[in-house]
């Protein structure tokens, strides 16, 4: 019987695996192509998550806690409240972080956990606080709202056929380029950002890249 702490390394194995092999091929991938990159057999990932859909909620959750734990660093550790939006951005891109799963597409037979809806309304509100704080300093422009934010990661990070190094230099460039766009003094956005709801609506029905 494996111990708790051997159980862990390999469930953290497997979450790895699957958020590399979703970032190249999109959530699409089979368990197989999981199985094969954390270097275990399928049976073994199939009998600690019987279905995909159970799979990828655990991916999210992952990418959850990380988001979290980035934005609220970012707000203690970071004075300038512009900088502490830009080290949250570049820190959860940098290496992914799971992030573009804060998206779905998401299975509507699926009963997400407790822990997910949670999880998932944290995330909303830490970088809702980060974006109101740099609005407030005058450097964020005043038509940004966190929901963009959300759907930038999304573009932001989408699946790449392409090394993880790769994927990591379009990532910072691209999110470079983004980061200009959102000083304040730009001219007027069109359309407004998506409200709470609207956002709500999104992750449940946004299709894969």
């Amino acid at each position: 019987m494996a111990t708790p702490n051997r159980s862990a390394r390999y469930d953290d194995q497997v979450i790895a695996a699957a958020r590399e092999v979703f970032a190249e091929q999109s959530f699409a991938a089979p368990m197989a192509e999981v199985a094969k990159r954390a270097g275990v057999g399928v049976a073994s990932v199939y009998r600690r998550y019987p279905s995909k859909q159970e799979l990828i909620e655990q991916v999210r959750i992952t990418a959850f806690r990380r988001i979290v734990d980035e934005a609220e660093s970012a707000r203690t550790e970071e004075a300038d409240p512009w900088q502490a939006l830009v080290r949250f951005m570049r820190r959860c891109l940098r290496e992914g972080a799971g992030i573009g799963t804060v998206l779905p597409p998401m299975d509507q037979q699926h009963t997400y956990s407790g822990e997910f809806r949670e999880l998932q309304q944290r995330v909303a509100t830490e970088i809702e606080a980060l974006v109101d704080a740099a609005k407030r300093a005058g450097e964020l422009r005043s038509d940004v709202d966190w929901t963009d934010i959300l759907m930038l990661f999304k573009h932001l990070n989408p699946a790449l056929p392409t090394s993880e190094s790769r994927r990591a230099e379009l990532r910072a460039r691209y999110l470079g380029l983004v980061l200009e766009g959102l000083r304040s003094g730009g001219a007027e956005l069109p359309g407004p950002a998506p409200e709470r709801d609207e956002w709500q609506t999104l992750c449940d029905n946004f299709a894969s890249s």
